[in-house]
């Protein structure tokens, strides 16, 4: 078999499996966190949608899934404590690598294009720290970070040396109208099937931390249990 149509065969066999699993079963807006997400506090006690969304929005609140290896729609809301929840995570196993990625290695960027039409160019996202999200709409830890995902961009909304974005699988469409219910304040590209196949990322969510000479210098696989926005958020407060 020549190099060619090996090519053809891998690429065609990523685009099959991939395609299984972005299939969306519900309707797009009843996933993520919005109206028909079902919270209950610590004690048990069923909130609104305006009660929960309400202290969510003030940022010192979580919401924890009840069942981490699910596609739950139900989560639990707890007041953080942030410094008791960094001495934690200081403490754990830093969140599993990646397969397809290496600390140390350079990355490679391309121009892409959001969902809502602006262009990130390869050429602006030089000198900067750059914050990667793959995901899908029907991968439920992609969904399950996203809140916390949305804090790190917070968090950093004064550096403009810092970039959040995140690539799905999923169709422009689909996206927009996911969005529309469930935030995700990365900027997103859609439609990046090319993408996932040309880094060999088949498995989600997975997050990676570029610095500003264009190398990795944290990834990681799955939800780690919450892990992730924190190792994340420690590894741009290490890079000069």
């Amino acid at each position: 078999m020549n190099k060619i149509l090996l090519s053809f065969v891998i690429a065609f066999s990523f685009a099959l499996s991939v395609q299984a699993q972005i299939e969306i079963t519900r309707p797009i807006e009843q996933l993520g966190f919005n109206k028909t997400t079902i919270v209950t506090n610590a004690r048990g006690k069923k909130l609104t949608y305006q009660d929960w969304s309400k202290l969510m929005s003030t940022g010192k609140y979580k919401l924890s899934p009840v069942q981490h290896d699910s596609d739950s729609t139900a989560f639990i809301l707890t007041e953080r404590d942030e410094t008791a929840e960094n001495k934690v995570m200081a403490k754990a196993p830093k969140p599993e690598e990646t397969k397809f990625f290496k600390n140390g290695n350079s990355f490679t960027f391309f121009d892409m294009k959001e969902v809502n039409g602006t262009i990130l160019r390869q050429a602006d996202l030089k000198g900067k720290i750059v914050v990667l999200n793959f995901w899908f709409i029907a991968c439920p830890p992609c969904r399950y970070e996203m809140p916390e995902l949305n804090r790190l961009t917070e968090a950093y909304q004064g550096r403009k040396d810092v970039v959040f974005i995140g690539i799905s699988l999923d169709k422009t469409d689909n996206i927009e109208r996911f969005l529309k219910v469930s935030p995700f304040k990365y900027h997103i590209v859609g439609d990046s099937m090319p993408l996932f196949a040309y880094y060999g990322v088949d498995q989600c969510p997975a997050s990676l931390v570029v610095d500003k000479d264009g190398t990795i210098r944290f990834n990681s696989q799955g939800y780690g249990e919450g892990a992730v926005p924190y190792w994340i958020r420690k590894t741009i407060d290490e890079i000069n």
